[in-house]
């Protein structure tokens, strides 16, 4: 089952002024919805415009996410915030590991996995940093530092709990730098990471958890990464605090696929039935229904038999001569007085099939001659 996307936008300690952090949501209001159903969004504000941001930002459809959590619970501990006071304030995620809480306030690996349970326990979502540094990365390190940042976290963490994490693979060396790892190299290093949860983890859990890019993520570079496989969203810094974040978001959304419409016979019409599609020969021309002002009734039919089609539209009219083969895509199956038709409107597709069908009409099985009664279940 393919993995749900998630961006997530880290505003570290910006904007200045709650007055910038509403404006920015207003721009992103500008944009169109997203599905909520295909993608994961959050972002992350600073500490004291958190709950004056929550509210507007959930009614666009971005989580909020706060920035770092206490390895502690309540208590004497000057300046933290516990997992628990988050949860209480209806935060349901949480980031623990970014590259400049542990090389600019030392936090350990040890530290962050600490909080990673904290979190967990208290019943929040977690988005857990791990990367290399330049110097890292150029000694052929990569995967060294980030298996070594997650074994601590996979020692506290139970299989099942890692639906609830998300890993935000940030090469150090391309935060807020212009510099960007190529797709095909963020996608080695994900892959990477993967290979290493089957290993320590399971391979269920490895195929399921969600793992991010960051890293100069704008909305020009997105596109080509998402389309790699191990790449499951992004985790968005300066450019999360432009109104464009929303663009990223957009092109993160996979695409509806494309199938080839399957056919039905006209024997398996039923009422419940929803965007029949069928190939047909025109029976009876177009003419218009008798005290239906504007609509007009056809037969069509195919080899198992045959049923009368409606539609208000007088061109198709001209497409019902009698023998022509036709195609019928998304049509409704409606009850009229007790009788069953193709109803044919503006999401329905009526046009001249590819090539004449060769099946024979059967015409003594008039679906739409058959009267039903529609009952409760």
């Amino acid at each position: 089952m393919p993995r749900k996307p998630v961006v997530g936008g880290n505003w570290k300690c910006n904007p200045k002024t709650l007055e910038e952090a509403t404006k920015l949501l207003a721009e992103w209001k500008n944009y169109p919805s997203f599905d909520r159903r295909k993608i994961d969004v959050f972002a992350c504000p600073m500490l004291p415009h958190l709950m004056k941001v929550k509210v507007p930002m959930e009614r666009l459809g971005v989580s909020v996410c706060a920035q770092n959590c206490s390895k502690t619970g309540e208590g004497a501990f000057t300046g933290e915030v516990s997992c628990a006071q988050l949860r209480d304030s209806r935060v349901n995620w949480t980031m623990v590991g970014h590259s400049e809480r542990r090389t600019k306030y030392g936090e350990t690996d040890e530290d962050v996995a600490a909080k990673v349970e904290q979190a967990l326990a208290a019943g929040l979502k977690v988005v857990l940093a791990i990367g290399e540094l330049l110097e890292e990365r150029e000694a052929g390190k990569t995967n060294e530092i980030n298996e070594r940042m997650l074994k601590p976290v996979i020692a506290k963490v139970k299989a099942e709990d890692w639906g609830k994490i998300v890993i935000a693979y940030e090469p150090v060396w391309a935060i807020g730098t212009g510099k960007v790892a190529t797709p095909d190299q963020a996608e080695e290093t994900q892959a990477a990471i993967r290979a290493f949860m089957a290993k320590a983890v399971s391979e269920e859990v490895a195929e399921k958890v969600r793992i991010q890019y960051g890293g100069s993520v704008t909305p020009d570079n997105c596109a080509e990464l998402i389309k790699k496989p191990n790449i499951d969203g992004f985790l968005v810094g300066g450019a999360s605090l432009k109104s464009s974040f929303m663009e990223i978001v957009a092109k993160s959304i996979p695409p509806i696929p494309l199938k080839k419409p399957k056919f039905s016979k006209l024997e398996d019409l039923d009422p419940s039935k929803k965007g029949f599609n069928v190939m047909v020969k025109c029976t009876k021309a177009a003419v218009q229904a008798d005290g239906a002002d504007g609509v007009y009734e056809a037969q069509v039919g195919d080899s198992t038999g045959v049923c009368t089609i409606s539609f208000r539209n007088k061109e198709l009219a001209d497409l019902c001569k009698v023998g022509d083969s036709l195609r019928i895509q998304n049509s409704a199956v409606r009850m009229v007085k007790g009788f069953i038709r193709l109803s044919i409107d503006k999401w329905s597709a009526f046009k001249p099939a590819d090539e004449p069908h060769s099946f024979e009409v059967n015409s003594k099985n008039d679906v739409s001659s058959t009267e039903y009664e529609l009952v409760e279940s």
